[in-house]
């Protein structure tokens, strides 16, 4: 079975070493956690991660904004009218759409991603995003492959990206903030599964006294049954019972503590926290933009937490073993940047 066979295999086909398509290798959390939590007991894979619903919007929201952006070939501030093949198209059967969601994916998570090139005179011609787990870095700087279906042409030259300095990816940075947002849930679980009590039952002294403990359970288990059943908001009882109702299960059970988390969550990724929490800012209205000078304008989420991610990636591509000396790799962000969305661009032949 070749490499990208093995990729669109659905996950439930995957065997058990294989996380995802974009993380091939769940020991990769294995050893971030040895790494920084030696006395955890488990370890947090990018598929534990995005099921925290608050991670999970985090992610798509970079990687589909990063997606939709084309990469494109600068000389200086002008677009070179011949791109390179690998920018438009790729023989590999995999999308540069794909590339792009791949790299993004690998940064957020991991704080770093690699891509592979196949070569022509040296420079790329063909490329393929290698997933997070399929590769490692030697401490002398080299990039080796590590999975033994990455077709060997795009081996020619593998170029890693890193995020930055003091930013390790959400299953490094934001471990703790994670592991809090499954610990959160799962007490809310199982709180609504196990409420408090909300109806005493007040037995008169001689039939409480005169009640075997049996006797007693009984009479509540019938109590119980007949409130959870078909018409039970109505009940009939003798005038030895006195039923007490003191309080009503909260509506906003742990709604504080879950709040909290989506904040930090959001401030990992570095997203305006109303987005993670999916509602509007100030209770209503648009994202808003800025003006800067010349009447352009920006978007705080590209601004203050999507541009870092494409950063990375223009600064590593830019180099000379990416594009010829004197020439850089732009993320092309002309058509999010806009106030008014404008035609979708052709980012792909």
């Amino acid at each position: 079975m070749g490499f990208f066979d093995f990729l669109r295999r659905p996950l439930s086909a995957m065997p058990p070493m294989i996380a995802s398509p974009y993380a091939p290798e769940p020991d990769l959390g294995k050893l971030i956690v040895a790494d920084l939590y030696p006395d955890l007991p488990t370890a947090l894979t990018r598929e534990s991660a995005l099921k925290v619903p608050a991670v999970k919007r985090a992610h798509d929201i970079v990687c589909g904004v990063l997606a939709r952006m084309p990469w494109r070939l600068y000389d200086g501030d002008t677009e070179v009218d011949e791109q390179p093949r690998w920018l438009l198209s790729s023989a590999s059967g995999l999308p540069p759409r794909d590339l792009r969601w791949g790299v993004a994916s690998d940064l957020f998570m991991c704080g770093w991603a690699a891509i592979g090139f196949k070569l022509v005179g040296g420079l790329p011609d063909d490329a393929l995003h290698l997933p997070y787990g399929t590769w490692t870095l030697e401490d002398n700087g080299t990039v080796t492959a590590t999975h033994e279906d990455i077709p060997t042409r795009y081996l020619q030259r593998i170029i890693p990206i890193r995020l930055g300095y003091g930013s390790n990816g959400m299953l490094f940075d934001g471990y703790d903030t994670i592991a809090d947002a499954r610990s959160i849930e799962a007490a809310y679980r199982d709180r609504i599964e196990n409420p408090v009590a909300l109806t005493i039952l007040s037995l008169a002294a001689e039939r409480w006294d005169g009640w075997s403990p049996e006797e007693r359970q009984t009479f509540l288990n019938t109590w119980k049954t007949n409130r959870s059943g078909k018409g039970g908001a109505t009940a009939l009882k003798p005038d030895w019972v006195t039923v007490d109702m003191p309080g009503q299960l909260p509506t906003d059970l742990f709604e504080s503590g879950r709040n909290a988390n989506r904040l930090d969550i959001a401030n990992h990724a570095g997203l305006p926290a109303a987005l993670v929490e999916g509602a509007k800012q100030s209770g209503g209205g648009d994202i808003h933009y800025s003006s800067e000078a010349g009447g352009a304008q920006r978007n705080e989420l590209w601004d203050f937490g999507i541009a870092k991610y494409a950063d990375a990636i223009e600064s590593r591509l830019s180099l000379d073993d990416v594009c010829e000396k004197g020439l850089s790799i732009r993320v092309d962000a002309s058509n999010y940047l806009t106030a008014t969305p404008v035609e979708p661009q052709t980012s792909e032949d």
